[in-house]
């Protein structure tokens, strides 16, 4: 059997403040194999980005352990951390980058400098904003952008390496119901055509309808959603006739 691209193995976090503990994570497991889009649900502070850190390596768990491409990610060098970052694993952050002036092409271009040469870099950057659809969007700055560009920009930034996993933080917010389900539709065809292990964590349950399978975020656990009485799917109905097992 395949091993699975990234596991989460009773993984628990916990904050300290002051004299207060707040335990973010308790006990989560999770397998997400490559090409395989999973969604997390969780309300407002539940604890959703601590878990897409804690996944990428970006932070350490307090206990349990976390393994990528079979590696536990607390055992590697930060010579192989920073490898692993830079290559592999894609982070879909909507916030964009710190200067709103920079062009599209700019920001998708930066995680290749320093690592190709700058005809290389732009040539990259040009592809992947074409392979997201935003290829038009190139020389505007981040000003300018409307929501749903700077969420397909922001995609293209992620992929523009390639990775093998890619972490998406609520990538469809603000977004209509059209715009929602663009960039959802463009997670899945990552999933299912580049081979690309998606996790994706969301507030609401409708930007959940395209993944392979749902997860929910409460307490600091982790739980499979239970199927609607005399329904013979495990997780959820999609439309079109697509249905996870």
């Amino acid at each position: 059997m395949t091993p699975p691209l990234l596991s989460l193995e009773a993984v628990s976090k916990t904050y300290r403040r002051g004299p207060y503990e707040l335990h973010v994570l308790r006990e989560v497991s999770l397998e997400l194999f490559a090409g395989e889009f999973i969604a997390v649900y969780g309300q407002r502070s539940a604890g959703k980005t601590t878990l897409l850190k804690v996944a990428g390596g970006f932070e350490a768990p307090d206990a349990g352990c976390v393994r990528f491409q079979g590696r536990d990610l607390a055992s590697a060098t930060r010579r192989r951390l920073a490898g692993i970052y830079r290559a592999q694993i894609g982070w879909v952050r909507r916030f964009g980058p710190e200067s709103r002036e920079l062009r599209a092409l700019d920001f998708v271009k930066l995680p290749l400098l320093g690592a190709h040469r700058l005809e290389e870099a732009e040539r990259r950057s040009l592809a992947a904003l074409a392979r997201v659809g935003a290829e038009d969007c190139a020389l505007e700055t981040w000003a300018n952008l409307a929501d749903a560009e700077r969420a397909l920009v922001a995609i293209a930034h992620a992929l523009v390496r390639e990775p093998a996993l890619l972490l998406a933080d609520d990538p469809t917010a603000g977004l209509d119901v059209l715009e929602r389900e663009r960039i959802l539709a463009l997670l899945r065809r990552t999933a299912d055509k580049a081979g690309v292990g998606v996790l994706m964590v969301v507030p609401e349950l409708p930007a959940m309808l395209r993944a392979h399978d749902v997860r929910s975020l409460s307490d600091g656990r982790l739980l499979a959603p239970e199927p609607p009485p005399g329904s013979r799917a495990t997780v959820i109905d999609f439309p079109g006739g697509e249905r996870s097992a």
